[in-house]
């Protein structure tokens, strides 16, 4: 979500709670809490990006 601030475009940034508590965000919960850091905040696009990178690793 993007927002204006003085003709700026800033991305609006969420905690790990907020992010897991989502109705919106359709990923799995248990992947999210691993992936995801307690004291750090996360764009929904850095959200994506982490779950994508994820799931497209090689299983050794």
């Amino acid at each position: 979500m993007a927002k204006k601030k003085n003709g700026e475009i800033t991305n609006t940034l969420f905690a790990k709670e907020q992010i897991l508590r989502s109705k919106s965000i359709n990923y799995s919960r248990d992947v999210l809490s691993i992936l995801l850091e307690e004291e750090k905040t996360y764009s929904l696009d850095e959200v994506n990006d982490l779950v994508k990178k994820f799931k497209e690793r090689k299983v050794k």
